[in-house]
């Protein structure tokens, strides 16, 4: 049982953090799986049990909980920092006192009444409901293994977490999957098969010829590990191999090869406008990423032209960035402060010519004098909640230029 545990766990988080989301939930709630598996794995191979590597998928857990806070939720900022501070000292706390971990399990508590909230007032109502049902048992089952009850043996513990984590891991990588647009199922499913596969050939062969456990998981690992991690791999290899400009042509043919799964088969006249503009939001916001590009639904738009994946792409990208310079006010100086020039500024600079506003360390030598003038502007006058507010208005104004444009193709 340990050994499935230690297995789908692996695998899970791996898969969470091999999407290379850019949501922050997502990658924390992956680390706090490859914890638990890491905890499993000392389990089974010392048959010792060591707290502080339990503590942290609880730890990560509340960050990612936090995370899922929305951006312009005025407490997030601080409650973050919070947690990035008391963590550590916490998790050094509960070495010396195990108590110290009721702590823990309160955040956890308040963290399920916090998504409970959320769920009231989300656009995700049924997902957020689940994720505070499942937090919940989460803390019920890390409160029985942090503190010092010993009500349940260790084995009956780790593997109730293990139930709660696995559930926690598949519901945040079905959310965040909706929220981009994808299709996951088959995405998932394929890279469960694959490792299973894999991995499962190695265990099997590893079986005929010896029992040594510890050998056992490190083939169990690998196989897992480099199965679900091979685009990242094959990237790696062909950056040392191949010329810089193959390489790149490579990667992204690569990428969009296996984004494909996601691509989800509904068509945009499906969706309400809330749902177009969310989409839309979601494409400017990989203007620079054509894999990403390649699996969002707005490729499926009649007016979108192109025979594969990568041509849509370019067509979608060519058509967000027409609907950007729809924005920009009828003047011949290509940046501007005044409140006409909010909205375009919000989404050309940092979408079209990928612009970082707030990156501390931005190259300043490399950027033209708009940009220059664009970026010391972002960086004195636009707070990074205001810029967000003018990118989500933005992404509207745009979602209503396209529809328009689809409105007067389908007339003609």
């Amino acid at each position: 049982m340990q050994l499935f545990f230690y297995a789908f766990s692996l695998w899970l988080g791996s898969y969470l953090l091999a999407r290379k989301s850019q949501k922050v939930a997502v990658l924390l709630t992956g680390w706090g799986l490859l914890a638990y598996a890491f905890a499993l794995a000392v389990q089974i191979i010392f048959d010792q049990f060591i707290l502080i590597i339990l503590l942290l998928p609880a730890l990560l857990w509340i960050g990612a909980a936090l995370h899922l806070l929305p951006e312009e939720h005025q407490t997030r900022p601080m409650l973050v920092r919070i947690w990035l501070v008391a963590s550590i000292p916490l998790a050094i706390l509960t070495q010396l006192n195990a108590w110290f971990a009721a702590l823990i399990v309160l955040a956890l508590i308040l963290c399920a009444g916090m998504i409970a909230k959320l769920a009231l007032t989300s656009h995700f109502k049924n997902t957020f409901a689940l994720l505070a049902v499942i937090t919940l048992f989460v803390t019920l089952s890390a409160g029985l293994l942090i503190l010092p009850l010993n009500w349940i043996p260790l084995s009956w513990g780790l593997a109730l977490l293990g139930f709660d984590l696995i559930f926690l891991g598949i519901t945040l990588t079905a959310w965040d999957a909706f929220d981009e647009g994808e299709s996951i199922r088959a995405h998932l499913v394929r890279s469960f098969i694959s490792a299973l596969y894999y991995s499962g050939a190695l265990v099997l062969i590893t079986t005929l010829f010896t029992d040594n456990i510890t050998l056992l998981l490190i083939l169990l690992t690998f196989g897992i590990v480099t199965q679900t991690f091979s685009n990242s791999i094959q990237a790696l290899l062909d950056s040392l191999t191949l010329p810089r400009r193959l390489n790149a042509e490579r990667q992204t043919l690569r990428q969009t090869a296996d984004a494909l799964p996601l691509l989800s088969q509904l068509e945009p006249d499906s969706f309400n406008e809330e749902q177009f503009t969310r989409l839309t939001r979601r494409a400017l916001s990989h203007l620079g990423d054509l894999p990403k590009l390649a699996t969002n639904p707005l490729v499926n738009l009649p007016i979108i032209q192109g025979t594969n994946p990568l041509d849509r792409a370019h067509a979608l990208k060519s058509l967000l960035i027409q609907s950007i310079q729809k924005l920009k006010p009828q003047s011949d100086s290509k940046f501007g402060t005044t409140d006409e020039w909010r909205y375009y500024n919000a989404v050309h600079f940092p979408y079209v010519l990928g612009l970082k506003p707030y990156l501390r360390r931005a190259d300043h030598d490399s950027l033209d004098d708009a940009s220059r003038l664009a970026l010391d502007w972002f960086q004195t006058s636009v707070p990074e909640r205001t810029l967000h507010n003018w990118q989500n208005t933005a992404a509207k104004l745009i979602a209503e230029d396209i529809r328009q444009n689809e409105s007067s193709n389908q007339l003609h």
